[in-house]
């Protein structure tokens, strides 16, 4: 086994963690709109609401790091 292997590997579980929590939070946040409650107690609306506006009160910085993080995001 070489080291290209153990890093497509654990690049693999990354990816795939990653797609169960995106899942998660997808059906977290249709719940919301749905019951207008927190699933399982957890505004997740409101989460996200808050941690736009934490990247956005950073000002400018705030809105390229906010920028640059979608784009890591979206880039699969």
């Amino acid at each position: 086994m070489n080291i290209k292997s153990v890093f497509s590997t654990i690049n693999d579980v990354i990816v795939g963690f990653v797609g169960v929590l995106t899942g998660l939070v997808t059906l977290g946040v249709m719940a919301q709109v749905i019951f207008g409650t927190g699933t399982l107690g957890l505004d997740i609306v409101g989460n996200i609401s808050a941690l736009v506006t934490t990247f956005m009160g950073g000002g400018l910085a705030g809105l390229i790091a906010l920028i640059v993080l979608f784009g890591l995001w979206t880039d699969k």
